[in-house]
């Protein structure tokens, strides 16, 4: 979860210490010469970079707990987030968490192709993140197509407000 896009909410964790299970990584800020580039004047922080930055750090954080430890996922939902997953909508943490983990596959390795992100709302922090990419379940051998998508809002940091879930099939 982040506070906002410059920020972890856990201030204990800076950007490239480890990440203890069930927390997403710190973005990292991407920071641009003050205007003059006069020396002692603070770097300018660029909003569309750390939108990008949010999304990248927040996909891989995602991704690599779904495919080691689904339940992990807990924290990153609150009681108002809700999910559809390949047309099931689910709403609050407990029927997200529950649907995560239960998903018929003991083994799941996502390749991701495509990250986009947006800032979603007008006045608030929020962003709209979009997934492509490809999935292995168990000891299948051709990946599957899917494309998922993500809205992060800020309620005392960051958290999955929407979630869609899709199999692309041919």
């Amino acid at each position: 979860m982040y506070n906002n896009p410059n920020q972890y909410v856990n201030n204990n964790i800076q950007p490239g210490q480890a990440v203890p299970p069930g927390h997403a990584a710190p973005p990292a800020q991407v920071a641009q010469p003050a205007q003059g580039g006069q020396p002692g004047q603070e770097a300018q922080v660029d909003p569309v970079a750390a939108i990008n930055n949010i999304a990248k750090e927040f996909v891989n954080f995602y991704y690599q707990t779904f495919d080691s430890k689904r339940e992990n996922l807990k924290d990153l939902y609150r009681p108002m987030s809700t999910m559809n997953w390949e047309g099931t909508r689910l709403a609050g943490t407990e029927a997200i968490v529950e649907k995560l983990t239960s998903l018929p596959f003991t083994k799941v390795a996502h390749k991701i192709t495509t990250t986009d992100a947006l800032q979603s709302l007008p006045n608030v922090p929020a962003v709209v993140i979009m997934v492509t990419g490809q999935l292995l379940v168990d000891d299948e051998t051709k990946p599957q197509q899917f494309s998922q998508t993500f809205q992060l809002v800020n309620d005392n940091g960051f958290f999955i407000f929407n979630e869609i879930f899709r199999l692309n099939y041919a």
